[in-house]
């Protein structure tokens, strides 16, 4: 049994800092991810190889397993749920697998009633398709199947990439390509007619592949947006970052070597742009994601990351990644950060969560002896000043999802821990009891108030069941706010998450109109 080593090193410290995480569980396996159930809610999946599931309740008594066979290489995705394929509330498991280890034997099957079916043979791509007032789906490659089912309903054809969207004036639409032959984007309605092609003679125009409606513009014209390669390096650049409309006209176009848009809850989103202003010389350029307009040049990469939903960085690192730099959201330096000697990787960053004290908080792997395997993870604050450390782990992560307080999750060789964050406001939205915030009314029609315990800055983030942010605001001072969401939002459940003030708080919200 690994054992964190808390109270030595805190109390080693200046100050003896109280413990705000606490040991829930360890789970034998490598492989552990936290789902939301249909009907019994939140579990926890503990995969095993190649294919034995066993599945926990929230507070880690065992709920069930089940061993699956298809697949000697093991199982690549699983979905588990109460009520896709049928109406009874036994869990059933829809999941990819690979049979022969070289990712071209793969098919996906389902475990239902201790029954188990092959229902593709299509490559490993297994995708469950949910949108509010819509029917959900499964996308397995370019194969579309309805749910309850699955039952078969369109294939698109070998070779397509297939995405499944909801675009805010086109609503429901299924775009494709072919990425063996490619010869245009292709939108479907929902009943899997053709409605239009866009084929624009720019060169790889196939790169353009995140599509967009009113995220750039607010016409109704669909947008394309991606690196392509350049037809010819500049300084060093081999692609070009390009958002063209679908009647050709290029509404941006800067050569880079590869370009994101970097989404943030709670945050504005932020089109980056990384390359060389001369050969071998960093360059990266950050602008406003939707007006494109030009915000700041570093003269270096950097990570953009958020410690809460009110607070951007960007971070630079070192060489050897044993110090940081902090720019804020208005690229100036704020701090200074010394991790430990050699090598670390796999960052993260929170606040107030292993110490109450308002400081940024970084945890990460790093080195613990000569050995290639002998690693620990660390956490310590923006002074540098170590909190906690995990002797063996090879890394560690925070598993926030909508409607569930959040865990540590912190993974060694042969095992994985789950930490509570003890401290933490926030309680799974159905059964919160906190009175930090009052929603009403609720259900809502087309808008709903908030009123905070207190006056203050707030950030209010509602999000589907799925976890897609549908719409944030932002407001200052403010003892009560209105949320106007109109019609166009759909019907269903929605969470709502209120932070500020030293409150964070989650609800589960009912839209019926």
């Amino acid at each position: 049994m690994k054992k964190l080593t808390l109270s030595a090193l805190l109390c080693a410290l200046t100050i003896c800092l109280s413990a705000q995480i606490q040991l829930e569980h360890t789970y034998e396996g490598l492989a552990l991810k936290r789902i939301r159930m249909d009907v019994s809610g939140e579990k926890y999946l503990l995969k095993q190889y190649p294919c034995h599931l066993f599945l926990s309740h929230a507070d880690h008594t065992p709920f069930g397993e089940a061993n699956l066979l298809s697949g000697y290489g093991g199982c690549i995705e699983v979905l588990v749920s109460e009520h896709l394929l049928d109406s009874d509330d036994d869990f059933e498991i829809l999941f990819n697998w690979l049979d022969d280890g070289t990712w071209l034997d793969t098919g996906t099957s389902v475990w239902n009633d201790g029954e188990e079916q092959q229902i593709s043979s299509d490559g490993p791509t297994l995708v469950l398709s949910e949108f509010p007032g819509l029917q959900t789906k499964l996308l397995i490659g370019a194969k579309v199947q309805a749910l309850p089912g699955p039952v078969p309903e369109h294939h698109y054809g070998t070779y397509n990439r297939l995405e499944r969207k909801v675009f805010p004036v086109d609503g429901e639409r299924y775009v494709t390509y072919n990425w063996k032959n490619f010869d245009g984007f292709h939108f479907y309605n929902g009943d899997h007619e053709l409605v239009k092609s866009v084929n624009l003679p720019l060169s790889r125009f196939d790169k353009l592949d995140l599509v967009t409606q009113q995220y750039f513009n607010d016409d109704a014209q669909y947008e394309f947006f991606g690196t392509r390669p350049a037809d010819a390096a500049v300084d060093g650049n081999s692609g070009v970052a390009e958002l063209v409309r679908e009647d050709g006209a290029v509404l941006f176009s800067t050569p880079c070597n590869y370009a994101y848009i970097s989404a943030l809850p709670g945050l504005p989103d932020r089109l980056i742009v990384n390359g060389y202003s001369v050969p071998d010389v960093k360059l990266q350029k950050i602008y406003d994601a939707h007006s494109l307009v030009l915000l700041h040049t570093f003269p270096f990469y950097t990570e953009r990351i958020a410690a809460d939903s009110l607070t951007g960085y960007y971070v630079r690192y070192s060489p050897q990644k044993d110090s940081l730099w902090l720019y804020d959201d208005d690229f100036l330096q704020v701090k200074t950060i010394p991790t430990m000697t050699g090598a670390n990787w796999g960052f993260g960053f929170t606040r107030n969560r292993f110490a109450d004290n308002g400081k940024l908080e970084i945890f990460f792997t790093t080195k613990n002896g000569p050995g290639l395997n002998d690693t620990k993870v660390v956490c310590i604050d923006e002074d540098g000043a170590l909190l906690y450390a995990f002797p063996e782990a090879k890394s560690a992560r925070v598993d926030q999802q909508p409607g569930m307080d959040d865990k540590f999750f912190v993974s060694y060789r042969d095992s994985i821990q789950v930490y509570d964050f003890t401290l933490q406001s926030t309680g799974v939205a159905e059964v919160s009891t906190a009175q930090h915030i009052e929603v009403f009314p609720n259900p809502f029609g087309t808008a709903f108030e908030i009123k905070f315990a207190k006056a203050g800055d707030y950030t209010i983030r509602l999000t589907n069941t799925s976890g897609q942010l549908v719409q944030s605001e932002y407001v200052e001072n403010a003892a009560r706010a209105m949320i106007q969401t109109g019609r166009l939002l759909p019907p269903g459940v929605y969470f709502c998450t209120v932070t500020g003030a030293g409150v964070q708080q989650t609800l589960r919200m009912i839209k019926y109109e």
